[in-house]
């Protein structure tokens, strides 16, 4: 579909992404990614403490989103199993599995992106687009015919000069243009070579009727903002602890320094100390049940490690529903690699003559939790029976490092050449224990 008038889709895309509520928009999304890669979040607590009180405590943040978020994300945690009939396949998405692990987090933490297919350097690049602003058909306004992304600036510098310019796709045409609507031709008659939007679009599970969705991050940094308020008070509940001076009489206060070190005198005057008596263990208390209530709403486990190790039966037991969420974003994210080979092999064609068969299948390991008993009597079994031996074990615990047999049966056969050397050097007459025994001469009475 080529729009009768992409002037006024620039005009209107430009206005959508300056409206106020895009901001608010965009401005939760920021603090999101601020939280989670916990950059400077003490600015958004900051406006809670006024007067002197930040110039006795420092404000007190913690990093518990980027925690939460990585422990929720389980779909990419071990590499999947891709099937697909052309070797050349792996070569050219050798990142895929990095990436997606990385997009699932964002979108655990932020909830509607875009992952961008790009070819670059002869092979895939999957980039997640988090501030951009879709475009519809009247007919479906839950799946977008065209994107518009701000384009990338180089940030944190003095010397950043670059006007804002946005990029355009659809499945016809792709340009730039500038915040005055100006449009800036990437290739000759501003064409999308693909003939598709190189784009899939990943949406949360409780997606109903609307195309923009909030993600579980939103919930978490919320809870991590009132923890980071909350532990600030309890570092000045802390501080109050030794009390507060209260001086009664006329004195110039300016004369007044009150310190560890320093010796008060007043005259014509008297001080007291004035204990608050706050009970510490209840506001650490009242923390903590902040922390377990954030931690119930994602199904995580949160005991504070009152309670020890724990098997792997255990384990599993107590993160039944996390285990079951992960089984829906299993789905969601095989349909997702589905959409995004459709899009690979339409690129794979025109960049680089790569015909893709028509196929490909995932499967995503299942997630195992610790349990060093089982395991052991698990595999003492299997030697007693001889379904296993030294070489199945030593491919089970360290895959990349003994992919085959072959690797496995030439690491114990080194081993064992390195035992029976030590053991020869044990019984040789010059063998460094030896030597030391003959090296201190008897000494002749």
């Amino acid at each position: 579909m080529i729009f009768s008038s992409t002037d006024q889709i620039i005009k209107d895309s430009i206005e959508k992404l300056k409206s106020v509520n895009a901001d608010k928009r965009d401005s939760m999304k920021n603090m999101c990614i601020d939280y989670y890669q916990y950059a400077n979040t003490d600015r958004y607590i900051s406006r809670y403490f006024s007067g002197s009180l930040t110039q006795e405590i420092p404000l007190y943040t913690v990093n518990m989103t980027r925690r939460l978020i990585d422990r929720i994300s389980l779909v990419y945690k071990d590499r999947p199993e891709r099937t697909v009939e052309d070797e050349r396949y792996f070569d050219i998405t050798e990142d895929k599995d990095f990436t997606l692990k990385r997009i699932e987090r964002m979108h655990n933490l932020l909830g509607t992106i875009a992952v961008q297919i790009i070819w670059k350097d002869d092979k895939f690049v999957y980039v997640p687009r988090f501030m951009f602003e879709p475009i519809f058909d009247c007919d479906d306004p839950m799946n977008p015919i065209a994107i518009i992304y701000p384009a990338q600036k180089t940030h944190d510098s003095i010397y950043q000069t670059q006007e804002d310019e946005f990029i355009y796709w659809s499945a016809e045409q792709h340009f730039r243009y500038d915040a005055d609507g100006n449009v800036i031709h990437i290739n000759e008659d501003d064409i999308n070579p693909y003939g598709v939007l190189p784009f899939v679009f990943l949406q949360p599970n409780h997606q109903i009727d609307e195309f923009e969705n909030q993600g579980k991050g939103v919930d978490i940094v919320t809870a991590n903002r009132q923890l980071d308020v909350a532990m600030t008070m309890l570092q000045h509940h802390i501080r109050k602890a030794g009390g507060q001076f209260v001086i009664e009489g006329q004195v110039d206060t300016n004369n007044i320094e009150l310190g560890l070190n320093k010796v008060v005198v007043i005259d014509n005057g008297s001080m007291n100390n004035l204990n608050p008596n706050v009970d510490i263990n209840s506001i650490v208390e009242g923390i903590k049940f902040q922390l377990q209530q954030v931690a119930i709403n994602h199904h995580l486990s949160f005991d504070f490690g009152l309670n020890g190790s724990k098997s792997g039966v255990a384990l599993k037991l107590e993160n039944v529903e996390l285990l079951e969420q992960r089984e829906d974003d299993v789905e969601k994210f095989n349909r997702l690699e589905k959409e995004i080979y459709k899009k690979e092999k339409v690129i794979a064609e025109v960049e680089s003559n790569i015909a893709l068969p028509d196929d490909m299948s995932v499967n995503y390991t299942e997630i195992d939790f610790p349990d060093p008993e089982r395991d052991r009597d698990n595999w003492e079994w299997k030697f007693k029976h001889g379904l296993a031996d030294k070489l199945d074990w030593l491919m089970a615990e360290n895959p990349d490092g003994f992919p085959t047999r072959e690797d496995a049966q030439a690491y114990l056969v080194e081993r064992k050449k390195i035992a029976n050397g030590i053991k020869e050097q044990s019984t040789n007459e010059t063998n460094i224990f030896k030597i030391g025994e003959k090296a201190v001469p008897e000494i002749e009475e």
